[in-house]
């Protein structure tokens, strides 16, 4: 498969690079404090990367998965944190209102989205349904043109700033033989009643991409948003997970590469027992296997986005690309900051920052658990 980048795509990669340099590098530090970066994300709308994926026809840029690869992995150099906000937007909404929607729901929210007036949120998790979304307990009952929803989200980013919602809840009745989980969009501004949002959790890294819990108690969600067909909530929820997988692998690739080229000039500089660090033999294999390593995740990654952009089904290849592409970016960020020694665990140098972000990109998305088990069962084996 030829994986070199055509002009757009150069011309795209060019753009990340502005916008990383001008709009997230400022804002990197302030969100490490915990400052939600608002403008920040103003920033990236008014670039054009908040809906880059869609389609021309509902008012978007119409990019590729392989160009909104480009950008995740270009701005996870600057900051993981403020580039995570993209992927919300660009994948775990668009694709299922895409594929799922009415020809007018997508009239009405896909253009927001793209123009960056849509905050989005994917609200699936449970404290007691996280991999296995099968236990999920969140009720919506139907009561005239609405449905009525009762339950509890955790772990969902960018729900305190939000006001265009996926949230999943059970629809079927609790003696129904099969569980029947469904997907509805929420519209939220001022006047919404029935969702509270919780504390940010106090978490070891990512920080500027908050994560509450969301309560949800009698919220009124009107029939028509509800998305497909009651039941269809999975389907659509694994739809909006396979493009996020992808962007998420390539915010990773995007820290271990940037850890890697800190490494190769710190490793030119640093003087040991009357040579440079560079000079031992051992540090050039590290970070040659390093580098393969990536570029190797890096391909991986890429043919899974063409696969999505030719409308294949990429599943398992995006189950392959994010359990490799992120385990090997924290295998690789642990090698580099173990050749910087003591200077790695300082927070006065990035390799330790760097180290905290990353331990998340195995978990969230589906755990590496998770996508061995997906893999395994496109192999045939049950």
């Amino acid at each position: 498969m030829d994986f070199r980048l055509t002009e757009a795509d150069e011309d795209i990669l060019s753009l990340a690079k502005e916008v990383g340099e001008k709009v997230v590098a400022p804002w990197a530090e302030r969100a490490e404090a915990g400052e939600h970066p608002v403008e920040a994300y103003e920033g990236l709308a008014n670039a054009g990367l908040t809906g880059m994926v869609v389609p021309e026809e509902y008012d978007g840029p119409g990019c590729t998965y392989l160009q909104l690869s480009l950008v995740m992995e270009t701005l996870g150099q600057y900051s993981p944190a403020i580039a995570e906000h993209l992927n919300m937007s660009n994948c775990n909404l668009i694709l299922p209102i895409l594929k799922f929607g009415t020809e007018e729901q997508k009239r009405k929210w896909l253009p927001r989205i793209a123009n960056g007036d849509a905050y989005c949120a994917f609200a699936l998790t449970e404290p007691n349904a996280g991999s296995d979304n099968s236990a999920m307990s969140t009720s919506a009952v139907r009561d005239g043109d609405d449905y009525i929803l009762n339950g509890q989200k955790c772990f969902i980013s960018g729900a305190e700033y939000a006001n265009l919602i996926m949230l999943f809840a059970v629809t079927s009745p609790k003696d129904a033989p099969k569980k029947e989980i469904t997907a509805f969009i929420l519209e939220r501004d001022e006047n919404t009643t029935g969702y509270t949002v919780g504390s940010p959790e106090k978490t070891m890294g990512m920080n500027g991409a908050d994560a509450n819990d969301i309560f949800l108690d009698d919220l009124r969600i009107p029939a028509a948003n509800i998305l497909g067909k009651p039941g269809d909530g999975f389907k659509a929820a694994m739809c909006g997970l396979n493009p996020g997988r992808t962007a998420l692998s390539s915010e990773a690739i995007g820290v271990a590469q940037r850890a890697i080229d800190l490494t190769v000039e710190y490793a030119k500089t640093r003087k040991m027992f009357g040579k440079t660090l560079a000079a031992f033999q051992n540090t050039q294999f590290v970070l040659a296997e390093c580098q393969t390593q990536i570029d190797a995740a890096r391909l991986l990654v890429r043919n899974a986005c063409v696969m999505l952009d030719q409308g294949q089904d990429a599943a398992m290849l995006c189950s392959e690309a994010k359990w490799f592409a992120t385990e090997t970016a924290n295998q690789v960020v642990y090698r580099c900051m173990q050749l910087w020694g003591g200077y790695g665990y300082s927070k006065e140098y990035p390799l330790e920052q760097m180290y905290r972000d990353l331990r998340i990109f195995t978990i969230f998305e589906g755990a590496t658990e998770v996508q061995k088990h997906t893999i395994a069962r496109f192999m045939g084996l049950r």
